[in-house]
């Protein structure tokens, strides 16, 4: 069974349950991996067309075709393949609590509770939640209910189209992998270093999205990923007034404000700061394997021997058993 039709398009896909419920059967001659992965990316192209769709019926269909994969991807592990099920479950990044649709006021605490997050994160929720609303909306039959869902899905559009016009995406700080910032010098802060920890340890790994739902000891009312973009931003605009260097010019070395930056997984110049790193592993390596021959010519009694291993490397003898 061909999966393209003779104008070499696609049969899969999500215009309503039909075509979702005939897109399985096709998907059914592949492989599990295979399957899995198209129907997951037919359900995020079906959410992103329903976030933009206004037409009452077609809101229906989509929303009945998304129902449609989301039932059989619970049904078949919902991962990306069977090989990699157990680790999708155990790094499993938690929703933040308390976002929602439902009207006017679930929005304003929506909007509340994303205030001072990743930006890109705040555009992803946002999108979703209008995406889910849309599809509650199509099976709403109360009135008052019909017209607080509208409602609460204008503030949150409203919401977006201010977050386009403002450009609020450049305020995203991405985050430098963690295995960047134990390369560098610890830092004395303590709340920097709890963070670092918390980063690498074994509730995230590395894994930035866990941070949203995590806290610090002496806060659990502000996570961990607000923790550090408030901080991450005073200290920006300390080095703006400061008009400070980001590395200094006699080493290369990242200046202190810098290093605060970095303690805070963030940088604004990250190929920088990965170049920074390789140039002190092979000065490392290099000094490793200077120490070395001065330790071997160390052990060496015979002052001739010391001079021949400087001058001309092993005795032929040497070199033979050496090989």
């Amino acid at each position: 069974m061909s999966d393209v039709n003779s104008n070499g398009e696609s049969k899969f896909g999500f215009k309503d349950k039909e075509k979702a419920e005939e897109t399985l059967i096709r998907l059914e001659s592949h492989d599990m991996q295979y399957r899995k992965l198209t129907v997951r990316g037919l359900l995020g192209r079906a959410k992103r067309v329903l976030s933009m769709t206004k037409a009452e019926d077609k809101l229906k269909n989509i929303s009945e075709a998304i129902d449609v994969f989301e039932k059989w991807l619970d049904e078949n592990g919902g991962g990306a393949g069977n090989q990699n099920s157990k680790t999708d479950k155990e790094d499993k990044v938690e929703t933040v609590p308390g976002l929602g649709f439902k009207d006017k006021e679930a929005v304003k605490t929506t909007l509340k509770i994303l205030e001072d997050r990743d930006p890109e994160y705040q555009k992803f929720a946002i999108k979703g939640l209008i995406g889910s609303a849309k599809r509650v909306l199509a099976g709403t039959k109360n009135e008052e209910k019909i017209k607080s869902i509208k409602e609460g899905i204008q503030m949150l559009e409203d919401f977006l189209e201010k977050f386009e016009t403002e450009n609020m995406m450049k305020d995203n700080r991405a985050y430098l992998p963690y295995d960047f910032i134990v390369e560098l010098p610890e830092p004395i802060d303590k709340l920097q270093a709890e963070f670092i920890k918390v980063y690498g340890g074994a509730k995230v790994h590395g894994n930035y999205k866990h941070l949203r739902t995590l806290y610090p000891e002496e806060c659990d009312q502000t996570s961990w990923d607000i923790v550090r973009n408030r901080n991450i931003k005073k200290i920006l605009e300390k080095i703006k007034t400061e008009e400070s260097k980001l590395f200094n010019v006699e080493d290369g070395k990242p200046t202190e404000l810098h290093m605060q930056l970095i303690h805070w997984a963030y940088s604004p110049q990250p190929d920088k700061i990965k170049a920074y790193i390789e140039q002190m592993a092979k000065e490392k390596k290099a000094k490793a394997e200077k120490r070395k021959c001065d330790e071997n010519l160390h052990e060496m009694n015979d002052p001739e021997e010391i001079k021949e291993k400087m001058e001309n490397g092993p005795s032929p003898e040497k070199k033979v058993k050496a090989s």
